[in-house]
């Protein structure tokens, strides 16, 4: 099974939302990330370990972890929160220093419940008050870390490529970039980087680039008024015959069609 891991370089200091179950591909980012599920169930991936959380269930997502999930239950409800690492405070050396044995909690403890809703009600308030997100996300922390089994780093330097290479695209996939380009970009020969592409993320460097071109493109076809052509460039693709050829081979319609769809409300599933 292919790993689709790619670096989301979110620029919002705190995002909260609760929603029915929804699916995402393998992607890595550097705020924490907290998962809880109010209904139903949730298949969740984080690294190396994989579980299907019920109702009641908090997943707790480190900075720089890759991880995805895979909506499991029409009636499910899940919470989302995504915090910058300057809201942990104290606690940001654990988290940068340390990882989770597990980082999966099948129930949690009240406080968590108390913190997570206040969270939610703040950011749908017209003016949030943004002094509460750190001692909210602080309260969490405090209750979920003593119940995880937290290792220290071992400094994985393939983990730790994998972040480089994630954080590079992310900031040059508009650009002509090739995997010679990469390979430079972060020091390492581009046969090592090729074997690191096989071994570690399950897909060629070209379907990697595309598949971060193609989410982005996506969310332009979505957002905004662009046309075809513009939307082709500012992904990144060398020409509109390309964008058309890739993100039909893709997605299985043309971008016309993909913006069509999305303009009459019809939900969109990667193929």
């Amino acid at each position: 099974m292919e790993r689709h891991a790619f670096f989301e370089n979110r620029t919002e200091r705190f995002h909260a939302v609760s929603s029915p179950g929804f699916s995402f591909p393998p992607h890595l980012h550097s705020q924490l990330e907290l998962l809880f599920v109010n209904e139903g169930a949730i298949e969740v991936t984080i690294g190396d370990h994989h579980a299907l959380l019920k109702k009641g269930s908090l997943a707790v997502i480190f900075p720089n972890q890759i991880h995805s999930y895979q909506n499991t239950a029409e009636s499910s409800l899940i919470t989302m929160l995504i915090a910058d690492s300057s809201y942990t405070g104290g606690l940001l050396d654990s988290l940068l220093r340390f990882s989770p044995a597990s980082p999966f909690l099948e129930a949690v403890h009240p406080n968590i419940l108390y913190a997570i809703e206040e969270l939610l009600k703040e950011k749908d308030n017209p003016k949030p008050d943004e002094t509460v997100y750190a001692p909210l996300l602080q309260l969490i922390l405090a209750r979920a870390l003593p119940e995880l089994e937290l290792c220290q780093k071992q400094g994985d330097y393939r983990q730790n490529l994998i972040w480089q290479i994630a954080n590079y695209v992310s900031g040059h996939y508009q650009e002509p970039l090739t995997l010679a380009m990469l390979a430079k970009g972060i020091g390492i020969s581009p046969g090592r980087l090729s074997h690191v592409f096989s071994e570690k993320i399950g897909q060629s460097f070209p379907a990697y680039l595309n598949h971060i071109r193609l989410s982005h493109a996506r969310t332009l076809l979505q957002s905004s008024g662009l046309s075809i052509t513009e939307v082709a460039e500012e992904a990144g693709f060398e020409s509109q015959r390309t964008f058309f050829r890739v993100f039909r081979q893709y997605h299985g319609v043309t971008p016309m069609e993909y913006r069509n769809q999305n303009q009459a409300g019809k939900p969109f599933e990667e193929k």
